[in-house]
């Protein structure tokens, strides 16, 4: 019997794994909305960005929709120096007509910051629009080398439950994608399955998932 896999991220497409996968994504994006004052003074200034840096995919669509309906051309963007933080980001760029300049090969904000050192960025205007569950790591590295940025939180990610909640005893493998799908998780189940295999994609959701393991373990 091949393995039952239930996939709690948003996109499974990129997933590779030998059994059966269930895609149940446990989160939903939010975008903060455009009438926000802090997204709006972000946005309306991008023309004077340099280097757009593109930590998640959801950006990408986010910044797609809110640009043109400030008067703000996609010719815009791709005018200026595109980072991505790895593969499925950049291709989501790439669809989208804007090439990034660096591709983090490891996807994290350390990976980023990685591509960060190779550039000259004295005369530098980074704009970096994030989730609210961001961590700092990367407006930390422009604060320590006084590099000109400006950041923006840009969408939420929220607890979400895609109809009827599974049976966590049908599940042979459990795959979180980020730390909030480890927490929303939690939200929603109350407890980890002592049964399944759980699998974190990456080394900040091991980290995180490997923490409220210990947490949860704690408490009993």
């Amino acid at each position: 019997m091949s393995k039952r896999i239930l996939y709690l991220g948003l996109d499974p497409a990129h997933y590779h794994s030998e059994g059966s996968v269930t895609h149940w994504p446990i989160i939903q994006i939010v975008p903060r909305p455009l009438t926000d004052i802090s997204i709006q003074q972000a946005l309306v200034a991008f023309e004077q960005y340099t280097h757009i840096i593109v930590t998640a995919k959801s950006t990408v669509a986010i910044l797609r929709d809110y640009l043109p309906r400030l008067g703000i051309p996609l010719q815009t963007w791709m005018a200026k120096k595109t980072l991505a933080v790895g593969q499925a980001t950049a291709k989501h760029l790439i669809a989208s007509g804007i090439i990034p300049i660096k591709t983090a090969k490891e996807e994290t904000a350390e990976g980023m910051i990685q591509e960060l050192k190779q550039l000259s960025l004295e005369q530098a205007h980074c704009f970096w629009p994030h989730s609210s569950k961001a961590r700092s790591v990367i407006e930390d590295f422009f604060v320590a080398n006084m590099i000109r940025y400006t950041v923006c939180i840009l969408y939420e990610p929220r607890p979400h439950v895609p109809g009827n909640l599974p049976s966590l005893d049908h599940y042979d493998e459990i795959v979180f994608t980020s730390p909030s799908t480890v927490d929303a998780f939690l939200e929603i189940f109350g407890q980890f399955p002592s049964q399944a295999c759980l699998t974190s994609i990456g080394p900040i959701t091991a980290q995180h998932l490997e923490m409220r393991l210990l947490n949860t373990q704690n408490k009993f």
